[in-house]
């Protein structure tokens, strides 16, 4: 097995890094750990021996340990760090000179399948062979060919899809593709109009650039050729783990309404106190946040029971993400990091930490992924209450209602009862959010980004929210 660890002078690149190394794993396979800046506000920008160090110590329980770093001063913390290990780690480590993103992405992939440390270097050395095909620029690295002999071969069986992923096989779908296929004794190849690769690496697919409607064939001989194929049947079936939206038709269905009625409740969840109270001991502060976290984690598998049993896997797969997200040590060791420096509670430190998260989500470009914030808000507001004993409050109703509110984290909405809660109605979130995505699941009206228009509902007001307009109508 081999583990990695990240080396970055950013902490905001080197967490970045992570969570998209992370989508690859789907909580299986290889181990990360991140050291990324250092510990000055004033000056953030930097690497740490220390902090290295320690990060190979935390993943050392491996074969081996490939450490992905950025330029300058990375390398040179890095080769500090293998002074400054036992030299029983030590002999674990390899350092990595391929480019961070790419080559830390190709990395996890194949490292998650299986592969020995000198094919996971080799897999990270050529991630940008598919950037340099893309654009038809000469590889910077010796091209490899996959043998095309078992295309021809008579013994060989295949089966043909037709990709219908709207972005086609991008790094998440290549990513299942390439752990679905791993554990088959079989001989294989993927093709596209007529150009082969093995199907055992992030990069190999890429270079197929395999898009939306195209036919995708893998090939396969062996003892386990047929199981192979027929799991890649499947795997094609369930668009390579990605859920395909389909294009709104207008039509009123039940997880569609068109126009909603109910009774206004403005709604708002007691929030904990997050001031930054000083500790009198750091240790047990920690201890809180580490049973808050632990208990926070049971309400996730609880939620994604829940939302299995009630729903669909693709809800669940919502609340199984965000118990990825949250039992991160990365998160932990920086609220606990703050603690020190600070002498503050746990309250404050990970509200800290989780607001910093929360407001780089907030920053990007991308709507969809813009709306990943209130995923991180959830996580933070149900820990906060953990940490402050506050109970879950989740309203209940016996008439048609419309949930008035500024937000609405996901895991509220998956407990709220579609027979009365008829729509949600927001002063600010998103057509994109997770809130909104469970909602039209459940077949919950929902409309957001209201602003003032809310200013004058008050409690018991008729609410008409019209879901095709994206407006609420005030009856009074």
């Amino acid at each position: 097995m081999v583990n990695l660890v990240i080396v970055s002078h950013s902490a905001q690149l080197g967490a970045g890094v992570g969570e998209l190394a992370r989508q690859m794993l789907m909580g299986e396979g290889c181990k990360l750990a991140i050291a990324a800046g250092i510990d000055d506000p004033e000056n953030p920008i930097g690497t740490d021996p220390i902090k290295v160090m320690e990060a190979i110590e935390s993943v050392a329980d491996a074969d081996h340990v490939l450490v992905m770093m950025d330029i300058g001063s990375a390398l040179l913390s890095a080769e500090t760090a293998l002074e400054l290990l036992e030299p029983a780690i030590a002999a674990k480590v390899r350092l990595c000179a391929a480019p961070l993103v790419e080559g830390t992405l190709a990395a996890t992939v194949s490292a998650a399948a299986g592969a020995d440390i000198d094919r996971v270097i080799r897999d990270a050395m050529n991630a940008l062979d598919a950037k340099y095909e893309q654009l038809g620029l000469p590889s910077s690295s010796p091209t490899t060919t996959a043998p095309s002999a078992l295309a021809a071969d008579a013994e060989a069986h295949s089966i043909a899809v037709v990709v219908k992923n709207p972005n086609g096989i991008h790094v998440r779908p290549a990513s299942r593709l390439v752990s679905t296929l791993s554990g088959f004794r079989a001989e294989m190849l993927l093709e596209k109009n007529g150009k082969c690769v093995v199907p055992d690496s992030l990069n190999q697919i890429a270079l197929l650039q395999v898009r939306c409607n195209d036919t995708l064939r893998l090939i396969a001989k062996g003892e386990q050729a047929d199981d192979a194929l027929a799991a890649f049947k499947q795997l094609a079936a369930e668009n390579f783990g990605e859920s395909v939206e389909q294009p709104h038709t207008g039509d009123n269905t039940n997880s569609d309404p068109v126009q909603v009625t109910g009774v206004a409740f403005c709604y708002m969840p007691v929030a904990a106190d997050v001031s930054p109270t000083p500790a009198t001991n750091v240790q047990h502060e920690q201890q809180r946040l580490q049973a808050a976290i632990h208990n926070t984690l049971e309400d996730l598998s609880g939620l994604t029971a829940l939302a299995e049993e009630k729903y669909s896997a693709d809800i669940a797969a919502i609340f199984s993400g965000h118990h990825t997200l949250l039992d991160d040590a990365e998160l932990y060791d920086m609220a606990c990091e703050l603690m020190r420096e600070k002498q503050c509670c746990a309250e404050y430190a990970w509200h800290t930490v989780l607001s910093d998260l929360s407001q780089q989500y907030l920053q990007l470009d991308d709507p969809y992924l813009q709306a990943r914030y209130i995923d991180i808000d959830d996580l933070l507001y149900r820990t906060l209450r953990h940490l402050a004993g506050i109970p879950a409050q989740i309203p209940t109703f016996i008439h048609p209602t419309i949930l008035v509110a500024d937000v609405i984290y996901p895991s509220t909405v998956l407990q709220l009862d579609p027979l009365t809660i008829k729509g949600i109605c927001l002063r600010a979130g998103s057509e994109a959010s997770h809130s909104a995505i469970i909602a039209r699941e459940m077949g919950i009206g929902w409309v957001c980004q209201q602003g003032e228009a809310l200013d004058t509902i008050k409690m018991g007001d008729t609410l008409t929210l019209d879901c095709v307009a994206h407006r609420v109508v005030h009856a009074g």
